[in-house]
C-alpha cells in the first residue's frame, strides 16, 4: 500500500534548472507534484502551459489542484536580448498566476514566489531584506517590480516571497560562470576568457536551495520576503584551484574586458538571519564547495 502524499504541489516551469531538482526533493520528501512547461513535456504529471495565457492557467490549476505552489517560471538569463518579454514574462507572467489561483475554487496552503537577489543591485557587501534595493540591470529590476506586485496580493494569499543568490549543479546552461568553467575543465581547454577573479560571490549548491524552498513552503511564515543563501562566498580564482585538484589539470585565464564590470564590488553575500528565524534553525546545512563542484563534474 503506497504512503499518503505529503500534499500536492505545482511547479510552474518544472523543467527549468531549478525546476528538475526542486520536484526531485519534492517527491523524495513525499509530496505529489505537478508543473507546467513552456514545451510539450514527456512526463504526464506535467503540462504545457504559457504562464501569459491565463485561460490554460486556469486548466492546469484546475485539474491538479494544488494544496503548494511553487512559481519559478521566469526568464532567468541577465543578458537576455528580448527584454520586452523578460517584463512581459517575469511581471505579468506572475500576476496571471496569482490571479488565477485567488479565484481558485479551492483551498491553497501556501505560495512560493521566486525573485531574486539581483533586485538588490550595488547597495553593499552583506545584503539584507531591511536594505532599499537598487537594481541595476533588467533582470533585477523586472523582479523587483513584480515583489512590488505580488505584495498586493498578500491579503488573498498565503504567499512568501524568496530571493535567492548565486547556486549551481548538474544541469545549469553553460552560459552561466560555473558551467562554464566546468565544461573547460572536463574538454581539457588551455585557455578560459573570464572577468575579475578575485571578487567573491556565493556559488551554493541547487539541492541546498531546493531544501529550502520545500523548508519555507512548509513553514508557518507569509507574507514576507527572504534571502536564500548561505552567507558563504568563493572567488573564482577559489573556484578554479579546486577544479585543478579535482581534474589534475590546469587552465590559464585570460581577462575578457567585456566580462570586467565597472566599479564591481569585492564581496557579495547574503543575511541569512530572516531565514534562520523563520526556519528556527541556527545552521542551514551548507554544501561543500567541492561537493558542488565534483557532482557538476561527473554530472
Amino acid at each position: 500500500m503506497e504512503a499518503p502524499s505529503k500534499g500536492i504541489v505545482f511547479i510552474t516551469g518544472i523543467d527549468g534548472f531549478t525546476g528538475n531538482h526542486l520536484e526531485a526533493e519534492l517527491l523524495k520528501q513525499g509530496f505529489q507534484v505537478y508543473g507546467s512547461t513552456f514545451k510539450k513535456p514527456e512526463n504526464p504529471n506535467h503540462f504545457q502551459c504559457n504562464i501569459l495565457e491565463k485561460e490554460q492557467l486556469e486548466v492546469v490549476f484546475d485539474k491538479t489542484k494544488p494544496v503548494y505552489v511553487i512559481h519559478l517560471a521566469a526568464i532567468s538569463f541577465v543578458a537576455s536580448e528580448n527584454i520586452p518579454m523578460m517584463y512581459e514574462t517575469n511581471i505579468l507572467g506572475t500576476l496571471n498566476v496569482l490571479d488565477v489561483l485567488a479565484s481558485a475554487g479551492f483551498p491553497i496552503k501556501k505560495v512560493l514566489v521566486a525573485s531574486s537577489a539581483a533586485v538588490y543591485g550595488n547597495i553593499g557587501n552583506e545584503l539584507s531584506e531591511q536594505m532599499m534595493p537598487r537594481p541595476v540591470n533588467h533582470y533585477g529590476n523586472s523582479k523587483l517590480a513584480m515583489e512590488n506586485m505580488v505584495s498586493n496580493y498578500f491579503e488573498k494569499l498565503n504567499i512568501i516571497i524568496t530571493r535567492p543568490f548565486n547556486y549551481t549543479g548538474p544541469g545549469q546552461e553553460e552560459h552561466f560562470l560555473i558551467p562554464k568553467i566546468i565544461a573547460h575543465f572536463k574538454t581539457n581547454k588551455e585557455v578560459i576568457e573570464l572577468g575579475n577573479t578575485g571578487t567573491y560571490r556565493e556559488y551554493n549548491d541547487v539541492r541546498f536551495v531546493c531544501k529550502l524552498y520545500v523548508d519555507l513552503l512548509k513553514a508557518g511564515s507569509v507574507s514576507e520576503v527572504v534571502n536564500v543563501g548561505s552567507g558563504k562566498t568563493y572567488s573564482i580564482k577559489q573556484i578554479l584551484q579546486t577544479m585543478e585538484d579535482l581534474t589534475d589539470h590546469s587552465i590559464r585565464v585570460e581577462v575578457n574586458p567585456k566580462f570586467v564590470r565597472a566599479n564591481e564590488i569585492l564581496e557579495l553575500k547574503s543575511d541569512t538571519r530572516n531565514l534562520k528565524k523563520i526556519l528556527n534553525r541556527k545552521s542551514l546545512g551548507i554544501y561543500p564547495l567541492k561537493e558542488t563542484l565534483d557532482s557538476m563534474l561527473n554530472a
